[in-house]
């Protein structure tokens, strides 16, 4: 793999913070239980590499999902079945273990074994399972995404929960749940217009969130304040724009808007209460 693929494939994430709410907030159970799952995921990303043969590169990918990132549709039809399944850089993570930080995150503001979760933008359910894992609690939960070969993993992964590939757009109150999250949804654009307004994007999503959300919505984002290069395809946002949009639309007596981008430079989330 060239170096030049190499940076194709690193999502924009970097500097991760070792301290903070998410890690302070977990019972040393809990954090003895994620210890495992990472450690656990993390064997089958390797099996998974090693079942591809692939001995120069350091993970098994396959021509035309390096060239075309995002990953589309058809690049995904293209992966090692096992890899597909198992491999965070699927879904945008450099490693387990950061995908698990992000997770962390985005849980620590509220209590998935007492609340629904509606999850846009959920890939193979991996946000799920990881929930699932840290808790080893059911949790009442619904995943959306348009890509419907990742809603089929999803499926097959977590046969008992429930995944649906459609249009955030299109779900009306029957979908509603306590807490609406997206976790990276607004991070990339597969098709964007020439006219594309990548702040009206976020303003049209959260405000469809708002409505099918009963407690609050969660969503991170990339952010413009780091010196990172994002890699074309990737969007990152202005987070002083974004939450004063949010106060103004949204904000309400007694601080029910909050944007926290201690999880690292180059990432932060939006968090709004009803």
């Amino acid at each position: 793999m060239t170096d030049e693929n190499k940076k194709l494939v690193d999502p924009p994430i970097q500097e991760w913070e070792t301290e903070g709410s998410v890690e302070t907030s977990l019972t040393e159970e809990g954090m003895d239980i994620q210890e495992e799952n990472i450690q656990t995921r993390e064997v089958q990303s390797t099996e998974a590499q090693s079942e591809d043969n692939v001995s120069d590169d350091p993970l098994p990918i396959r021509d035309g999902y390096v060239d075309n990132m995002p990953i589309t549709e058809e690049a995904l039809g293209d992966l090692d079945d096992n890899y597909l399944k198992a491999d965070p850089q699927v879904v945008g993570y450099r490693s387990l273990a950061e995908q698990e930080i992000v997770y962390d995150f985005v849980s620590s503001n509220f209590d998935a074994t007492q609340e629904s979760i509606l999850d846009i933008g959920c890939g193979r359910g991996d946000f799920l399972r990881h929930i699932q894992n840290l808790y080893q609690s059911d949790v009442k939960y619904h995943g959306i995404d348009m890509n419907k070969v990742l809603v089929g993993i999803a499926k097959e992964l977590s046969p008992s929960s429930e995944f649906t590939a459609t249009n955030l757009f299109k779900l009306d109150g029957n979908y509603a749940a306590d807490w609406v999250i997206n976790i990276g949804g607004l991070s990339v654009v597969y098709e964007p217009s020439k006219d594309f307004d990548i702040m009206e994007a976020l303003k049209n999503t959260v405000t469809k969130m708002m409505e099918l959300a009963d407690t609050g919505i969660v969503i991170s984002l990339l952010s413009l304040n780091t010196s990172e290069a994002y890699d074309e395809g990737y969007l990152a946002y202005d987070p002083i724009e974004v939450l004063d949009w949010a106060l103004n639309e949204f904000g309400q007596l007694g601080g029910n808007v909050r944007l926290d981008h201690s999880i690292a430079d180059s990432m932060f989330t939006l968090t709004i209460y009803k």
